[in-house]
Formats: structure tokens, C-alpha cells, sequence
């Protein structure tokens, strides 16, 4: 049942190749350890220790020795002058420090990965280590040809490593277990990050006198001010309240805001799983948005516009409020005319429809998948060693010169060459965090404090400085980072805990294959045509075709999953 929607993966993808490494912890000494309580935990930062792995010794291996694998790319350059995908400064730092010469037996595009891989597997002809879907790793877990990482996490996952899987959340883990054995590396993501927020046109909000909208009611009043009282000042009746798209991702916030989950697994009351999008809240919901688009507050052509459209009808000065996630300010500022006067959006936490806090809905916080090793691989534990070069190099390092060599220097993303990768799950959110005491202070930071920040955070910085100074086009990094920004939003939820994960975390079921398609299928189409006007009860209807097309079957399978997990 998990869906990626293009908005999100377009996001993701933004944040890897755009902002590596923002939002990251600052180097430690030696031997340093951190004892976080409970709430801080969630924004521990990982550590910059030389000897975080207990492989072989010092954690350099002598002599050193081989591993092999597969890659993925994007269409965008990776290698410099002279380099190949053996024959890099990733591959270079990994044998030097580590003992490890990576080979890479192939690399393909991103959208070619799971072909390839299935076509590798089916000839069993494996790497010693590589990237995995769920159904694969699933699928190489049943024909046991992976290695059990059990014992080898618990004996030589470095630090760094263990916090990015704590702050990822269980389900991470969970997902990567079969019957108490730990089969693969999680590919820790930032699904949590892109948790949806209220982005707001200020100058409307100001002609129109309106306040924050800190409550559900405050955001239906501002969304009918923006459709009846002409904010755009151009005598027509042409401005929508509420940004919504054909695939309905840009109102799931909304949704959460009534405590309605569209296609994920919650559970009941009972303590087992129901697919939320048939749930009596999603009724609620979708009688609002019935409501306001009867009264123009939403787009009569949304049915057939994608987030593409409706950004484009965002440029076009025609919808005041839309719920996006932690990096659409920049996004917004990236679209303006910079000749033309622009506009700034504000963002603000969800809000709910009654005293319980909204709680974000999100799929398991990985990004590609699982990192698994081959059956018989002779050091599995160099996996885990790799990871960790991966999160120093990329996240820790606070030198300009070692930024460029090994993540973005003239104009190539070397970063895509180090063979294991894990993202950090607030990594761009928790740049407002490391910039909050320069930003509330009176006077420039200083050459020491700006040594204190790893490169994207001083860029950063100096950006926000332009802004305050004039600078209107780098509004959208300080939406994102500086006060009351983005940043602080997502971090917000976090020390508030506002998240709700996806609580099915196992590969498609039996029913989900056969009819996970045609349903999903199914409810879109329904609630759209709720949304245009049918019939609210339309909805009860769709409940029971739900269950008797493949519903009752996929709800079974799944709670037999939870239960045994």
C-alpha cells in the first residue's frame, strides 16, 4: 500500500543532490560520547570519532581487502577529470583510510535499479553488497541468500550508524527483520522531515487583516477570505483559499488536521491495523472539501491538474494557501520573476480541527530501501564501516576544502560515489537549530563561531544575512532557516512527537499484489467525485466495495503480519 507520490520524491531528491549535508551534527573529539535523555535524543548529533567501528583493530584493514557492488545514478555529473566510477576520491579515501577497495561492477540510472537487480538476482550472480526494495529484500531473505546482520550490527555498527536508525524510528528496523533476525541496513530517509506544513501568502494575509492560522477554524476562515474578498486587489472573482492537486497529496496535511490518514495502516482501538483512508474521519474530511469547493474556495479544474499545475497556478497569483513541506519556500523563491515585485509565503504548523494536536502521517522513514550483503561475504561488518566514512565525510565535515572533493566541487556531485549512503532524518530541518543563537544575536558572527558550522550551514547563514539586508531573493533560504522558519516548524514536531507512521512495514501482501491497483484506483476516483459534489454517502458505499474487492482480504493478511512481526 505505500505510495511515493512524484511531489515527495521530487522533494527527496531536491534535498539529496541540492542541500547534501545540511541540517548536520558538528564533529566530536576522540572518545567523546553523548548520554541524551528521552526528549533530546531525537537531535543528538553524530560523532566525528576516528576508531567509531571494532572491525579489525584500529578499523583499518591490513592488507586491505576487496568488496564489490552495484550503483545507481543520476543524470547529473559524478566523476572529475580522470575519474571513473573505480577510480574516484571516494574510492581513493576508502582504501587509503579504511583499507577498503570498493569495486563496482556496475552502475545504472535510478529508474533502472530494480529491473537490474531483480535481473541479478534471478541469475544469483550477487555483488557483496547492494541496494534492495522491500519485495527483494523479502524475496533474497526467503531464498536465503543474504547474510543475517544480527549479530554483526550489534557487535560493529559504529555510532554513527546506530543514531541515524534511532532517530529513523523502529519501524526502520522492523522492516528490515525476519523471525528476530536483522537482514539488511536500513537506507534511513527523511520522510519525517517532509512532514506537511501550512504555507500562507503574507501580503494577502496583511490587505486582509487576517490572523495566523493557529487553528483549523482560523484556516477556513482565511481560505473563504482569500476566494470572496478579491486579495489580489484586481476587481475579479479569481483566487482560491486551499491548493489542491488531482492526486489529492497536497491536502493530506489537511486531512491529518481531522485525523484522517489516507493510505496507511493505523491501528484501533483494539490494537490492530485498519487502512485509514476508509476510517469515518476521512468522511469528515472529504464533506469539508465538498464544502469548499462548492463555495469556489478551491480550483473547479483541480481533477485535472498535478502538483505541476497548481504550482503553476501558485505562480500565476491564484491560490493563497497550499500545504507543502520543509523546502517549498525556496522552491517558491526559485519560481518569481526577479524583475518583477515577489511575494514571500509563511509557513505554519498544521493545524487541527479540535484539542488534539495534529499528528503528521508518514511511510516508513527509509529512502531507496536496505542495504544487504551477500551470503558468505567474508566481512560483512566493512558494510557498516562504509556507512560510517559515508556519514563523516558527508555530514560532519566542516572543512570547505573537503566539501569539495568529496560532495559538490566544480560543479560534480562526487557524493554519489560513496558506495553506501544514509540520510539523517532532520538533516536540513536541524540547520535552523545550529543557526538560532547567531540569528537572535545583535551583531555578526564571528570567525570562531563561524567555524563552529559545517559549509552549507555558513553558506546558509551568509544567505539569511543578504535577505535581512535587502537581498529579497534569498527569502526562501531564510523561510526554510531562519527564525520561525520551516526548520523550526519540523523540529517543532518532533519535540511535540507529532508524527504518524505508516504502521504496516512488510512487504505487499498476497491481496495487495492482486488488488491493491484497481482499489487504489477506486478511491481516488470516489473521492474526487465526492469533492466535485456526489453524494457524501457515496463514501459508505466506497467502504464496502473497498472491502469486498480485496479490503477484508489485504486487512487480514496485514494483521496476521503485525501480529507475528
Amino acid at each position: 500500500m505505500k505510495r511515493m507520490g512524484g511531489l515527495v520524491l521530487s522533494i527527496i531528491i531536491l534535498l539529496a543532490v541540492v542541500l547534501a549535508g545540511c541540517g548536520t551534527g558538528k564533529e566530536k573529539s576522540a572518545g567523546e560520547t553523548a548520554s541524551p535523555s528521552a526528549s533530546e535524543a531525537e537531535t543528538s548529533q553524530p560523532k566525528d570519532t576516528p576508531d567509531s567501528g571494532k572491525g579489525d583493530g584500529d578499523g583499518v584493514y591490513d592488507p586491505p581487502i576487496e568488496v564489490t557492488t552495484g550503483k545507481y545514478i543520476y543524470g547529473f555529473p559524478i566523476y572529475g577529470e580522470g575519474e571513473d566510477m573505480n577510480n574516484n576520491s571516494w574510492t581513493q579515501y576508502l582504501k587509503e583510510n579504511l583499507g577498503i577497495q570498493v569495486k563496482t561492477l556496475w552502475e545504472v540510472p535510478m529508474d533502472d535499479l530494480e529491473q537490474k537487480t531483480n535481473l541479478m538476482i534471478a541469475s544469483r550472480d550477487l555483488p557483496d553488497f547492494f541496494l534492495v526494495t522491500d519485495a527483494q529484500l523479502a524475496q533474497l531473505n526467503k531464498a536465503g541468500m543474504i547474510e543475517d546482520l544480527t549479530d554483526v550490527y550489534r557487535e560493529h555498527a559504529p555510532d554513527n550508524v546506530r543514531l541515524f536508525i534511532e532517530q529513523a524510528g523502529q519501524e526502520v528496523m522492523d522492516a528490515a527483520t525476519f523471525n528476530g533476525k536483522l537482514m539488511a541496513l536500513p537506507f534511513t530517509g527523511v520522510s519525517k522531515e517532509n512532514a506537511p506544513m501550512v504555507w500562507v501568502r503574507e501580503d494577502w494575509m496583511k490587505k486582509l487583516n487576517l490572523p495566523e492560522p493557529k487553528t483549523m477554524d482560523d484556516l477556513l476562515a482565511i481560505s473563504e477570505a482569500f476566494t470572496t474578498q478579491d486579495p489580489d486587489d484586481n476587481g475579479k472573482n479569481d483566487t482560491f483559499g486551499l491548493g489542491v492537486d488531482m492526486n489529492l497529496e497536497y491536502v493530506s496535511g489537511f486531512m491529518n488536521g481531522f485525523h484522517a490518514y489516507r493510505d496507511i495502516w493505523v491501528q484501533d482501538q483494539n490494537g490492530g491495523l485498519v487502512y485509514g483512508s476508509i476510517q469515518p474521519e476521512m468522511k469528515t474530511v472529504l464533506g469539508k472539501l465538498q464544502d469548499m469547493y462548492k463555495t469556489g474556495q478551491i480550483d473547479k479544474e483541480f481533477g485535472v491538474k498535478n502538483t505541476g499545475k497548481v504550482n503553476e497556478s501558485i505562480s500565476n497569483n491564484k491560490i493563497g494557501m497550499y500545504y507543502n513541506t520543509l523546502p517549498a519556500g525556496i522552491g517558491l523563491s526559485l519560481s518569481q520573476d526577479p524583475e518583477k515585485e515577489n511575494t514571500r509565503w509563511i509557513p505554519y504548523p498544521a493545524p487541527s480541527i479540535d484539542a488534539s494536536p495534529t499528528l503528521l502521517q508518514h511511510d516508513r522513514n527509509t529512502f531507496h530501501g536496505f542495504w544487504v550483503v551477500k551470503k558468505g561475504v567474508k566481512h560483512p561488518e566493512a558494510m557498516l564501516k562504509l556507512a560510517d566514512a559515508w556519514i563523516k565525510l558527508f555530514y560532519l565535515n566542516m572543512s570547505d576544502d573537503i566539501f569539495k572533493k568529496y560532495n559538490f566541487g566544480d560543479d560534480v556531485s562526487h557524493w554519489m560515489n560513496a558506495p553506501i549512503k544514509m540520510f539523517k532524518s532532520y538533516k536540513n530541518a536541524e540547520i535552523s537549530v545550529h543557526l538560532e543563537p547567531l540569528l537572535k544575536s545583535d551583531t555578526k558572527a564571528t570567525a570562531a563561531q563561524l567555524a563552529e558550522l559545517i559549509p552549507e550551514e555558513r553558506d546558509e547563514y551568509d544567505k539569511i544575512l543578504k535577505y535581512r539586508n535587502g537581498d529579497f531573493s534569498q527569502w526562501g533560504w531564510a523561510s526554510r532557516s531562519d527564525i520561525g522558519g520551516s526548520g523550526s516548524i519540523v523540529m517543532g514536531y518532533v519535540k511535540n512527537n507529532q508524527f504518524k507512521p505508516n504502521q504496516f512495514l512488510g512487504s505487499s501482501t498476497p491481496a495487495m499484489v492482486q488488488k491493491n491497483a484497481t482499489l487504489a484506483k477506486m478511491e481516488l476516483e470516489v473521492f474526487t467525485k465526492i469533492i466535485l459534489g456526489d453524494s457524501l454517502d457515496r463514501f459508505d458505499t466506497f467502504v464496502k466495495d473497498w472491502n469486498k474487492l480485496g479490503g477484508d482480504q489485504m486487512t487480514k493478511e496485514v494483521n496476521d503480519w503485525y501480529k507475528n512481526k
